[in-house]
């Protein structure tokens, strides 16, 4: 067995879902037929000088995710739109039929900072390094039944598995590579510097990491050439240092927007988020087990009102997933907002209202304890705002404002009627961790609301034992699961908030993305005078 497959459920999923920077699922290809070299995008930017530098502030638990993308590659890389997966060190890849044998061509003109080329045998001893039995450090991939991986030649790699799992195709192209006589030291926690990224690693410390471009990048020379990234403790002070003009660009999280435009000389960059916004049903409780009970709790919340509270700053969605992912139909139909047919539900399930705006059944008031995080700029206002429309159709709600620990524990333990939290888009249309009846263990499943229902657990199984990983088939699979889940509505989708760069006006290029991540791109930012 793999090594991530003795991990606890608990450890591997929060790594995936919680940790890692957001990738993206790949559309496999349909047949054995391979895939042919793509081109390289070419950026489409204003015409700037070469050369030039760049002083970018992020807070200091952020620094290694951007080192990872700033300084590695992987054999895939998302398109932002879509998620799709598009080649990057690998020119192609092919899918057997029977989804049991992976190939990848590599690039012939990769080469690691040092000036070596990127061969096979580098991608041979990464994979091997973080799938390997004794493994225990922090799992790079959902290897699924990876059996072996081999170096056909210099430039292609197979790699087989016992049993068909499409998604460790999609976690294994999103993987970081590391030159091979460093693999294993990555594996064990390690720091590489070495990569074959768009910028080179000259000096770090506690408070500042200096880079300089890759000249011999293969998507093209960035046309930056020096790079400081200056490390702050919270978003306070990275706003002040902002406001200051120490710093030339800095992300923000969702919520902190106003704060940045109020800030002068702020140019603000968008783009979607990794998250969905979601309110959690625990169907444990005998009341919200009522499926009546929860459709009237989703036709009470009128999301216009939301949306509108958070000034365009999140957009709407109708399922676990993003509009315009590439697995997402167009066609899961959106929430309504009716308060009067909402009571009528309550009606149906027993409840009555006195006279006093409270419905009672067996002259107990329907009360509920919505969870959530606290001092969260997005999730608290959310909460408060969100108990209005629950109190307005006769619901009374405690609202409990939670640190993270707190709120993860109450997630796991399922101490809640009602969770509020922003959730990551899974990197494929996989999302057995939320809604599978056997991942439904305390203190370990993701499966807080303990959701069960057997087509759902059919279908997620098919999902994931496509032939060649068939990409329209999978995204058909995933079409079904998702009406079935807003039928059943154990849990309501909201809103997904977008995330924002705020930077001077010599910056441009920046585009983060749900998909590819914020700083997927840096090979394309350019600094003016």
């Amino acid at each position: 067995m793999r090594a991530l497959n003795r991990i606890p459920l608990f450890v591997r999923v929060l790594l995936f879902f919680f940790a890692l920077a957001a990738c993206a699922p790949i559309p496999i290809p349909t047949s054995d037929t391979p895939i042919p070299p793509a081109p390289l995008a070419t950026p489409t930017l204003a015409p700037l000088p070469d050369g030039g530098a760049i002083t970018l502030g992020i807070l200091a638990r952020d620094a290694d995710a951007f080192l990872r993308n700033a300084l590695f590659d992987s054999l895939l890389q998302p398109d932002p739109n879509t998620g799709a997966m598009q080649p990057a060190l690998a020119e192609s890849f092919q899918v057997a039929g029977d989804a049991l044998t992976l190939t990848f061509k590599l690039r012939a003109n990769v080469k690691w900072h040092t000036g070596d080329a990127l061969t096979a045998d580098d991608v041979v001893a990464t994979i091997n390094a973080f799938s390997a039995p004794d493994f225990r450090g922090a799992p790079a991939a959902d290897f699924g039944t990876l059996s072996k991986v081999i170096a056909l030649d210099a430039q292609t790699v197979q790699l087989g598995f016992r049993d068909a799992y499409c998604p460790a195709l999609t976690f294994i192209g999103a993987m970081k590579i590391f030159p091979r006589a460093l693999a294993a030291h990555a594996a064990r926690g390690d720091a590489p510097t070495i990569g074959t990224g768009a910028l080179k690693l000259i000096s770090r410390d506690a408070n500042q990491i200096t880079l300089a471009r890759n000249p011999d990048y293969f998507r093209g020379k960035p046309p930056i050439e020096e790079w400081t990234l200056k490390l702050y403790p919270d978003a306070k002070a990275l706003r002040a240092a902002f406001a200051a003009q120490a710093i030339d660009a800095m992300p923000l999280a969702p919520g902190e927007m106003d704060a940045a435009k109020k800030i002068a000389g702020a140019k603000i960059f968008a783009g979607d988020s990794n998250e969905i916004v979601t309110l959690i049903f625990n169907l444990a409780d005998a009341t919200l087990n009522d499926a009546r009970v929860r459709q009237a709790v989703g036709l009470a919340i009128d999301r216009n009102v939301l949306l509108n509270d958070l000034g365009g700053a999140a957009r709407g969605v109708n399922a676990n997933a993003l509009p315009g992912f590439w697995a997402t139909a167009p066609n899961i139909s959106g929430a309504a907002f009716e308060p009067n047919h909402a009571r009528q539900l309550l009606v149906q399930a027993g409840f009555r209202d006195n006279g006093d705006g409270i419905m009672r059944r067996a002259n107990k008031p329907l009360a509920l304890a919505l969870e959530t995080l606290g001092d969260d700029p997005l999730l608290e206002p959310l909460a408060f705002r969100l108990r209005e429309h629950l109190v307005a159709i006769g619901i009374q709600v405690q609202l409990n404002l939670n640190d993270r620990a707190g709120l993860l524990s109450h997630a796991f333990q399922h101490r809640f009627d009602l969770l509020l939290l922003a959730r990551k888009i899974p990197l494929d249309p996989d999302q057995r961790w939320y809604w599978q009846s056997d991942q439904n263990a305390l203190a370990e499943g993701f499966n807080f609301g303990s959701y069960s229902n057997a087509r759902v657990d059919q279908l997620g199984k098919q999902l994931n034992r496509v032939g060649a990983c068939d990409a329209p088939a999978r995204a058909a699979l995933f079409d079904e699961i998702q009406k079935q889940i807003v039928t059943d509505a154990p849990a309501l989708f909201l809103l997904a908030p977008k995330k924002y760069f705020a930077a001077t006006a010599r910056v441009s290029g920046i585009a983060p993305s749900a998909y590819a991540g914020e700083w997927e791109n840096l090979w394309q930012w350019r600094a003016g005078k």
